[in-house]
């Protein structure tokens, strides 16, 4: 029977973990998310770009919306089949021709 847990995941495990506790410290939040509004430069500059990423963020899945949205008009709206716009004209294009 195999063993639930061999040493290359027990090795995966505790790498993880220590990688974990080292960068928790590291992880923690800016001055701008525990709302230091001293003025000082790190907070505006942290703010404004906290504030960027916002907007780029809501542009991007806007433009995800849109496209989507053009989709599912395009589903409902379907071009007409190309025979159909050759009976309209009711002469096929000559292949041969020059414009």
């Amino acid at each position: 029977m195999k063993t639930l847990l061999s040493f290359r995941g027990i090795a995966l495990s505790a790498l993880t973990a220590f990688l974990f506790l080292a960068a928790s410290t590291a992880s923690e939040a800016c001055s701008a998310c525990y709302g230091d509004t001293s003025g000082s430069k790190m907070s505006n500059a942290a703010s404004v770009g906290i504030s960027a990423m916002v907007v780029i963020m809501f542009i991007m899945l806007g433009a995800v919306a849109a496209f989507g949205r053009h989709l599912a008009y395009r589903a409902k709206h379907p071009l007409p089949d190309y025979n159909e716009l050759l009976k309209e004209d009711e002469k096929p294009p000559d292949p041969g021709a020059s414009s």
